[in-house]
């Protein structure tokens, strides 16, 4: 895997590495602190042009599937998790979330620390990426 750098405007850099589509991408960073939901945060078009990270630490364990989709696309501008499932275990399950992701051109990043305490500066406010 290649490595992946998450710059915030503050100009902190957090080095992962990249899983899914590759290359740049700019947005927001926001934080999604639910362990389950991801595939409704990313097709929901609140999150245009955000960077989300999640703070669960495996996501997509649970693949991706037609009927749980806000809309027809993934919105986010990338995905920032800790530790993605490499297995996908739900009957209701029709592909794996990289797999998605690819097809998507969605940027993600992985092995990050995604506590919200290392991405707030001194005054608790969050920063783009």
């Amino acid at each position: 895997m290649a490595s992946a750098y998450l710059v915030l405007d503050d100009g902190r850099i957090f080095e992962g590495s990249s899983w899914a589509a590759t290359g740049k991408t700019f947005g927001e960073a926001v934080f999604q602190t639910g362990m389950t939901g991801y595939q409704e945060t990313l097709t929901d078009p609140s999150y245009h042009k955000q960077v989300v990270v999640m703070t669960a630490p495996h996501i997509g364990n649970t693949g991706v599937n037609d009927f749980d989709n806000e809309s027809s696309k993934i919105w986010v501008a990338g995905f920032v998790v800790r530790n993605p499932s490499s297995l996908t275990s739900n009957w209701r399950a029709q592909n794996d979330l990289e797999a998605e992701l690819i097809a998507q051109g969605v940027r993600y990043s992985r092995d990050h620390s995604t506590s919200s305490r290392s991405w707030c500066n001194a005054s608790g406010n969050f920063l783009r990426a």
